[in-house]
């Protein structure tokens, strides 16, 4: 319960059924409830805090405060999910089959490129050691930023450091980059070195639209403003098969170029890397499962990325 406000568990998980099914309806099918009493449980909740939370649109979606009852309802989740496990004993149990152990769903994000060169074995870890199932979204920090407000995810790694009202942030590095093309690219479209007149019409590989920092590297290797050919490419290892093709150049992971397995024919076209800060985002909430996935996700970082420059410490509250 919310001091002076009429908020209970119930309402809340109807809140979050509605924002995730999409319509009243469905949600009432999920709840195993009428139509009409999903629809009266949000007007009493909406009455109870004094403030509209839902957008009556298809698919229903949620106002700023509605994201914050949101958040609060998927947190309220996980904790009893967690509170049955402790409840149960399962989890002291030293001659139960640890596979038995009942399991509790969370919610993850991560931008492409982490998730291709070093959060894999984040995850890895955190199933080994919990019994866990992790539902990964991949999305650029955008996406993942307004999943975080909207209590879909309950932690991500982004590029996005802004914070996100309820999280905390941590700076865990930087992911580095260098502009590569194939040696058969090279040969054809920039046979004189990188220079913005051929730069000008050698083909360019981005991962999306809104990919930043191929336009940070474009603004590196010349001078001048222009605008090559750009094929799009937005899945992580395809995107470095379409450089290692000839398609066209692009910035690519520093761990990537130097595995031989997957670094074959990446030609660098500047000695200056581009290092993309990251953060861990994460629910602030008194949850064992968030604090050892942060611990995981911490440690993994300083073995895996560029460490913050130092003096620099995470950012209190709070690419592709």
């Amino acid at each position: 319960m919310i001091t002076g406000m009429d908020v209970s568990a119930e309402s809340l998980l109807t809140l979050t059924a509605v924002l995730r099914e999409g319509t009243f309806e469905a949600a009432a099918a999920s709840l195993h409830v009428t139509p009409s009493a999903v629809s009266q449980r949000i007007k009493a909740l909406e009455h109870s805090v004094g403030r509209i939370l839902v957008r009556r649109v298809k698919p229903v979606t949620a106002t700023a405060d509605g994201e914050v009852l949101a958040r609060l309802g998927e947190q309220w989740s996980l904790l009893v999910a967690e509170a049955q496990g402790e409840l149960t004993g399962i989890a002291h149990d030293d001659d139960l089959d640890p596979r038995r152990l009942p399991r509790v769903d969370l919610q993850v994000a991560c931008n492409a490129d982490s998730l291709a060169t070093w959060f894999l074995p984040v995850i890895a870890e955190f199933h080994a050691a919990h019994p866990v199932n992790v539902d990964l979204h991949r999305d650029d920090e955008s996406v993942t930023t307004a999943m975080l407000r909207s209590g879909d995810v309950v932690g991500a790694v982004t590029s996005e450091p802004t914070v996100v009202r309820g999280c905390e942030t941590v700076r865990l590095g930087s992911l580095r980059y260098f502009p590569v093309a194939s040696r058969a690219f090279i040969d054809h479209w920039l046979p004189h070195g990188v220079r913005a007149r051929d730069m000008r019409y050698a083909p360019m590989v981005m991962f999306d639209h809104n990919d930043h920092l191929q336009l940070k590297a474009l603004n590196r290797l010349v001078a001048e403003p222009i605008s090559p050919p750009v094929t799009y490419v937005p899945a992580a290892a395809e995107y470095r098969r379409a450089i290692q093709a000839g398609i066209g150049w692009g910035a690519v992971p520093e761990v990537e170029i130097a595995d031989p397995r997957t670094g074959a024919d990446l030609v660098p076209l500047a000695r200056r890397p581009i290092d993309i800060p990251l953060y861990w985002q994460y629910w602030k909430l008194r949850s064992s499962l968030v604090t050892a996935l942060t611990e995981i996700v911490v440690a993994h970082a300083r073995a895996g990325l560029v460490p913050p420059r130092r003096g620099t410490a995470p950012v209190p509250g709070g690419t592709r």
